[in-house]
C-alpha cells in the first residue's frame, strides 16, 4: 500500500513544464450558409474547414510544424524550420509557396468569406489544371527566407511543383523568388516569381480555342506585383499578376480593403474586387460585407458578392455567410 501510495505521488510537473514551453497546439473550424443564384440547389449549408495545427519548439533555433484538415481527411503542410538569425531561416517540407502577398496569408484572417481572389487561385492556388491542380498554393521543397534589414525581406524557394501532397511528375524543379521592401510602417512593396516547367500526360480541352499545352513538359512561369498597406483602421491590399503556360497567357488582379472597429471594436467593413483573363476568357468578383470578432480568432461573417462571368458562363448573385471558432 505504502509502494501504491509513493507511485501516485510522482512529480509531472516537470513534464507539463516542457509540454507547456515546447508544444503548441491551435485551430479552427469554419462553416456556413451561402446562397448563389445560379447554383442547383441554390442555397446550402456547408462545413469549409476544421483545422489543427501543432508546433514543436525544440530550441530557440529549431521547431517543427503540422497542419491537418479534419473536414477534407488531409495533409496540409508538415515541415522544419531552422533559424540561426532572423535574416536567414531554412524550412523544408510541405508549406505555401511564397509566391505573391496574398496565397501565404491564412483563411483565418482573410478578408473575404471566398477566400483567394481568381487571379491567386488560377495562379497558384489551385484552380489551373495548369498549375497544382487541388493543391491550395502549398507544394513540397525548400526555401531560405528572412529579414535582409528592416527595409526588406526575401524568399528564395526550390518547389517540386507539383502540389500538396503529391510526388513530383517531372525532373524538372519550380524555382520560386520573392522580394518584399518595407519602406516606411505599414506598407509593404511585394514582387515575386515563379519558373518552372510542368507535365501533363494529357489537357483535356473541348473548346476549340483553347491554346494551351496538350502534352509532356511545358514552359510555366507565374509573376506578381503587388502592395499591402496597413494602418490602424485601413487595411488595404492589391496585386497584378500574369503567367504563360507553354504559348497560354493569362492576367489578372485584384484589390482588397478593411476598415476595422466601424462603429464597435471588432466590427469590420471589407470590400474586394478582382478580374482574371485566361486566354481572353474572362472573369470578375465584386464583393462587400461586414465580420464582427466577438472573440480571439472568432468572428461572423456576412457578404455580398457578384459575379460577372463574361465569357465563362452566367453571371451571378450570391449572399455568403461564415462562423469561424478559433483557440
Amino acid at each position: 500500500m505504502a509502494a501504491f501510495c509513493g507511485m501516485s505521488q510522482v512529480n509531472l510537473g516537470p513534464a507539463v513544464d516542457y509540454v507547456k514551453t515546447h508544444f503548441t497546439l491551435s485551430g479552427y473550424a469554419q462553416a456556413g450558409w451561402d446562397y448563389n443564384s445560379e447554383s442547383d440547389p441554390n442555397n446550402e449549408f456547408s462545413v469549409r474547414r476544421i483545422i489543427l495545427m501543432g508546433d514543436y519548439r525544440v530550441n530557440e533555433r529549431w521547431n517543427a510544424f503540422i497542419m491537418a484538415d479534419f473536414k477534407a481527411m488531409s495533409l496540409h503542410e508538415y515541415w522544419v524550420n531552422y533559424r540561426p538569425t532572423p535574416w536567414l531561416n531554412v524550412k523544408l517540407g510541405q508549406f505555401k509557396t511564397p509566391f505573391s502577398l496574398e496565397n501565404p496569408i491564412s483563411p483565418s484572417v482573410m478578408e473575404m468569406i471566398t477566400q483567394m481572389s481568381a487571379p491567386t487561385q488560377w495562379m497558384i492556388g489551385g484552380g489551373s489544371p495548369l498549375m497544382m491542380p487541388g493543391g491550395a498554393g502549398r507544394d513540397l521543397g525548400l526555401t531560405v527566407y528572412g529579414d535582409a534589414s528592416r527595409f526588406v525581406s526575401y524568399d528564395v524557394a526550390v518547389m517540386n511543383g507539383a502540389g500538396r501532397n503529391r510526388g513530383d511528375d517531372n525532373s524538372w524543379k519550380d524555382f520560386v523568388g520573392r522580394l518584399t521592401l518595407h519602406p516606411v510602417l505599414g506598407l509593404n512593396l511585394s514582387g515575386s516569381v515563379i519558373l518552372g516547367k510542368g507535365s501533363l500526360a494529357t489537357v483535356a480541352a473541348s473548346d476549340d480555342d483553347y491554346h494551351g499545352p496538350r502534352t509532356g513538359n511545358y514552359t510555366r512561369n507565374r509573376y506578381a506585383a503587388g502592395f499591402q498597406l496597413k494602418t490602424t483602421p485601413v487595411n488595404l491590399r492589391g496585386e497584378w499578376m500574369w503567367s504563360k503556360d507553354d504559348n497560354l497567357t493569362c492576367n489578372g488582379g485584384y484589390a482588397t480593403a478593411q476598415v476595422s472597429n466601424v462603429g464597435a471594436k471588432g466590427l469590420d467593413l471589407v470590400a474586394s474586387v478582382d478580374y482574371l483573363n485566361v486566354d481572353h476568357l474572362k472573369l470578375s468578383h465584386y464583393q462587400a460585407g461586414v465580420q464582427y470578432w466577438f472573440y480571439k480568432k472568432c468572428r461572423v461573417q456576412l457578404g455580398y458578392m457578384y459575379t460577372d462571368s463574361h465569357d465563362w458562363g452566367e453571371s451571378s448573385h450570391s449572399i455568403l455567410t461564415q462562423v469561424q471558432v478559433g483557440f
